[in-house]
């Protein structure tokens, strides 16, 4: 009996690994605070895709899901994404990805990220955004307390908005290309999969 409730317990368990060290890392593990039914465990590998998905083979066998977090930003360039990504669909790892960055993520708790962004368009993108909070658009990046206070509680809406933009990119490009084809992510700025993770974690409410 002792020997199944461990399997049942280690089977329970969903792994987020992610390579950002500082906002992704610290968001989800401020998420957890919010309870999911699931045994929840944020990790961060400082590996590209591949090698993150790579990394999260290992915790395949012992998990209920195993998710990879990363940016594309230039990994497609540099020929890290595809490779990621056909293998991470072999195996069984789920990838919640950002185009370009994981900025995109956080602009959609408070509004539909509707317009392409580069790297230098985040910072005045988020001070826009919290303008009329206490940080009076000081956005940081390693401020917790910005992310538990002004960002988590508002996960939900950031759902509902990244969705409506991932859902016209795929939508978008089964009229070009065909509803059975592989979508080029890569050209998709912005757009976020982070909401897929949020609504597997079963948070409650």
């Amino acid at each position: 009996m002792a020997r199944k409730n461990k399997e049942i317990k280690e089977n329970n368990a969903f792994y987020i690994i992610t390579n950002g060290a500082e906002t992704e890392y610290n968001y989800f593990t401020l998420l957890k605070s919010r309870k999911s039914i699931y045994d929840v465990k944020v990790l961060f590998a400082n590996k590209d895709p591949l090698g993150l998905v790579e990394y999260a083979s290992d915790y395949l066998s012992h998990a209920n899901q195993v998710w990879c977090v990363f940016d594309i930003d230039y990994t497609h360039r540099d020929g890290k994404l595809i490779p990621a990504l056909n293998k991470a669909k072999k195996i069984g790892v789920k990838i919640a990805f950002s185009n370009i960055a994981f900025e995109v993520w956080l602009i959609s708790h408070f509004k539909v990220c509707n317009k392409p962004l580069q790297i230098g368009d985040y910072q005045n993108e988020l001070d826009n955004c919290l303008k009329d909070e206490k940080y009076k658009g000081n956005y940081s990046k390693n401020n917790q307390g910005m992310l538990s206070e002004y960002f988590i509680p508002r996960y939900a809406k950031a759902v509902e908005n990244a969705r409506v933009v991932h859902q016209r990119f795929l939508r978008d490009h089964g009229k070009q290309y065909g509803e059975n084809s592989n979508p080029k992510i890569w050209e998709w700025n912005s757009c976020t999969t982070v909401y897929k993770l949020i609504e597997a974690l079963k948070l409650s409410k």
